[in-house]
């Protein structure tokens, strides 16, 4: 009978690893296949499951398994000619489609294939959708899971990526004749802005937007100051506590944000580390949220901030332990981005109409930061870092377009220049 060891690894959580000797026998070679990509819970439960399969197979691996990558499907199918591509389902398309990249970490596909777990469980329309055979997904099929999916648009975001790497895989190798991704574009900030009835065009604040924006706001307009000043998300400014402000170094330290709980989600949430679980109380709870540790390295950040930034928010943690809020309500809650659109962007978006300013996003504040970067001569390379993007690829995608779109801010930066030369 095979066993499992459980370990704590150097981040505080607990990997599983499956024991067993080949063949069952005392002279059979130790094996063994660890589980350490997901939470705690999600790893002793793979764990578990994988124990199941070794049982089952005599203690011998599981046909079709490969260590540290799990069930990788045969590559060598026929195409649409044949017939057994006509029953291909979208599940073992993936696995294929995963099998071919070779320069992934075990990670990695680990997390992938827990994602096309998810999508085979995943009901849309009264069916799963994704267990059906990838010929039989339309783009319609798409746009119905995408809009009754009830996950964040961040989540979606990421399965949507998955789902199109894996209909370009079966367009290449013809186990579709058409890719129906190809019709359909998610954008985050663009869903958001359809949403709110906003134009899906990003809005670039000028200098003299943003000041009156911040006086309307009133006693928030630190936030918003802080906001356009980082550029960073509404789940991660929100997120941050006192002992993530460094005055006297003027910096910030991003190490976590707020994520919408899913149907699926453990209590706690899913991808919260050991060290985060530790530090949480009852006082960083918000209702449908949880805050959690971001999996891209990338979004793990320190953000440098000006002096006079430093110096506003120095006046919000003065006094305070490491671990409250920068930035909370009247009553010293994390502010939910439903109660601070009712209670505050509503309300300012409003006054500033009045005053024919063209209502705006709170994304719009990120926008606004990266434009002026950009307009100021700051590398892409570096946007990103700052940003928090995994991709410089998504930094290009989403503010390459603003290069000409910033040419007023670059204009004003000319007449800044140019009035301070004595004539």
């Amino acid at each position: 009978m095979a066993w499992i060891l459980k370990r704590e690894r150097a981040d505080g959580g607990v990997s599983a690893t499956v024991v067993w000797r080949l063949g069952g026998g005392r002279s059979g070679a130790y094996q063994s296949e660890t589980f350490a990509a997901g939470s705690d819970a999600q790893n002793l439960s793979r764990a578990e499951g994988f124990k199941e399969l070794v049982d089952a197979a005599g203690q011998r691996w599981p046909n079709g398994w490969v260590k540290g990558y799990g069930f990788v499907r045969p590559l060598d199918w026929p195409t649409r000619t044949g017939n057994r591509s006509e029953e291909l389902r979208f599940s073992e398309v993936g696995d294929a489609h995963l099998g071919h990249l070779v320069a992934l970490t075990a990670r990695q596909r680990q997390r992938y294939l827990s994602q096309l777990g998810v999508l085979a469980r995943t009901k849309v329309g009264g069916g799963y959708l994704f267990a059906r055979p990838i010929t039989q997904i339309s783009s319609a099929d798409l746009e119905a899971w995408l809009a009754g999916w009830d996950r964040s648009v961040k989540t979606k975001e990421e399965y949507f990526g998955l789902v199109r790497e894996v209909f370009a895989y079966a367009a290449k190798h013809q186990h579709v004749e058409v890719d129906p991704t190809a019709e359909l574009t998610l954008n985050a900030s663009r869903v958001r802005r359809a949403a709110a009835g906003s134009p899906t065009k990003m809005r670039v604040l000028t200098r003299g937007e943003m000041a009156r924006a911040i006086d309307l706001a009133g006693t928030h307009g630190d936030l918003l100051a802080v906001e356009v000043a980082t550029g960073l998300r509404f789940s991660e400014i929100t997120a941050l506590w006192a002992g993530d402000v460094d005055v006297a170094e003027r910096t910030i330290r991003v190490t976590k944000a707020w994520k919408r709980s899913g149907k699926h989600d453990h209590a706690g949430g899913l991808e919260v580390s050991g060290r985060l679980a530790r530090q949480i109380q009852a006082k960083h709870a918000m209702r449908g949220h949880y805050l959690f540790a971001p999996t891209n390295p990338s979004a793990s950040r320190t953000v440098t901030v000006s002096p006079t930034v430093a110096e506003m928010l120095a006046k919000r943690v003065h006094g305070k332990a490491d671990d409250p809020f920068v930035f909370t309500t009247r009553r010293g809650l994390p502010w939910h981005p439903d109660d601070f659109s009712n209670y505050v962007w509503t309300k300012l978006m409003t006054k500033l109409g009045t005053e024919g300013i063209t209502r705006f996003l709170f994304d719009d504040l990120r926008h606004t930061h990266a434009a002026w970067l950009l307009a100021s001569g700051v590398q892409l390379h570096d946007l990103q870092t700052r940003l928090g993007h995994e991709s410089i690829t998504t930094t290009i995608e989403t503010y390459g377009h603003l290069l000409p779109a910033a040419d007023s801010l670059i204009s004003e930066i000319i007449e800044t220049a140019l009035a301070s030369v004595d004539r």
